[in-house]
């Protein structure tokens, strides 16, 4: 399995990202619309027209700008059903980060640029202004003692899926299907491609309990080593505990359908477009 080292960001340190969007924007503006346009048949000039257009762009960017924003805090869908045939198996590990280790960094990818991006753009407007940082992943997320200590108020993996014949699909997490908790969930479609958020917060309070993260309290590790009779909470916890200390397995199951008929993903065409990122949201 792949190792990685997860990399986070603080809002600002992406503010000085911005100014390339700015100059790109007035690019745009400049020389698509309010370049001197050409006289019409009665003599007068257009500029009149393009005027129109340029406002009519501006407010559908506004809109659309709007509608990304309200995304951010669009409440989780629910799903409890288990797909068992045609689906699709993504296994995900979410474990500390060990001390000292320095090889596996895994850079930032567009996608989570672009989501922080995003959230700054917003609150800068006020609109779900949060503090965010988000952990590059592969198929492992490695959490830092920082990212562990912090008060979470919302944790979620984003994946972005190839979806070219437009299914419907369905996340699982394994782990809570197990105990008979819903999966909750939010997915939009840009053109072919479906951005599916999956809740964590949950888990990763299990992860953070277990390795003593925000309360402080003593990790299961300190216990195991103990040989503490408190080692039945890896089972309650959600967790994984193993000799190299405890580890959080994301079995991440995707059911596809179409008006209800379960289909096969795979068949379909769904398949992970960028790799995943997580995203904690915390006082």
């Amino acid at each position: 399995m792949a190792s990685s080292h997860c990399i986070w960001i603080s809002l600002f340190l992406l503010m000085g990202m911005t100014s390339d969007t700015g100059v790109f924007g007035r690019a745009v503006d400049t020389q698509g619309f309010l370049s001197q346009s050409p006289k019409t048949a009665d003599g007068s000039s257009g500029p009149t027209l393009r005027t129109g257009v340029l406002r009519r762009w501006r407010r559908g960017i506004a809109e659309t700008h709007r509608e990304r924003c309200a995304e951010l805090a669009a409440p989780w869908l629910e799903n409890t059903h288990v797909p068992e045939d045609n689906a699709t198996l993504l296994q995900l590990r979410v474990r500390p980060l060990s001390p000292g280790a320095s090889q596996g960094l895994v850079f930032p990818g567009k996608s989570l640029f672009s989501f922080v991006r995003r959230v700054y753009h917003c609150c800068q407007e006020g609109v779900n202004c949060r503090r965010v940082k988000g952990i590059q992943g592969h198929v492992e997320f490695l959490l830092s003692r920082e990212i562990l200590s912090l008060a979470v108020m919302r944790a979620e993996l984003h994946l972005h899926v190839s979806n070219p014949q437009h299914l419907d699909i369905h996340p699982v997490l394994s782990s809570m299907a197990k105990r008979g908790l819903p999966t909750r969930y939010s997915m939009w479609s840009r053109g072919n491609t479906a951005e599916l958020r999956v809740d964590l917060l949950s888990l990763f309070q299990s992860l953070q309990e277990a390795t003593g993260g925000a309360g402080g309290g003593p990790s299961l590790v300190n216990m195991r080593r103990e040989k503490s009779p408190l080692l039945g909470l890896c089972r309650t916890l959600l967790v994984m505990c193993g000799g190299d200390g405890v580890a959080l397995e994301l079995g991440l199951v995707l059911g596809c359908s179409r008006a209800g008929s379960g289909l096969s993903c795979g068949t379909g065409g769904v398949h992970l477009a960028h790799t995943p990122f997580m995203a904690l949201y915390y006082r």
